[in-house]
């Protein structure tokens, strides 16, 4: 398939690659400051983004059109983007089991 890249296909393609890396770590991110701070907003937040995550899906599919936003997917977000999205997720889970104490720690209970 020959691309024809044009203003739209392009904004297009940045879109759907973003939007992996914007839903998953954005949602990971508002989730550890909720679970961090006790805040139900960071929740809310964590649920928004992943949900304007879709949005931007969706935009940059129309952007692009259907047969454009599938080879992209096929040939650069899942071979790229997801693979890299895992990794920094897994390497985020092990620093907080190996680092977890010092970064939950509860100061308002230290005499227990």
């Amino acid at each position: 398939m020959t691309i024809k890249f044009t203003a739209e296909v392009i904004i297009g393609i940045i879109l759907i690659a973003i939007n992996i890396p914007v839903g998953w770590l954005g949602a990971a991110l508002f989730g550890y400051y909720g679970q961090k701070t006790g805040k139900k907003i960071f929740y809310l937040l964590s649920v928004a983004v992943y949900a304007l995550s879709w949005a931007i899906l969706a935009l940059g599919v129309y952007l692009c059109g259907k047969d454009y936003a599938k080879y992209i997917m096929d040939n650069y977000v899942v071979k790229y983007i997801v693979p890299t999205v895992i990794f920094v997720l897994v390497a985020a889970a092990v620093l907080l089991i190996v680092y977890g104490k010092k970064i939950f720690k509860n100061k308002g209970n230290s005499g227990d």
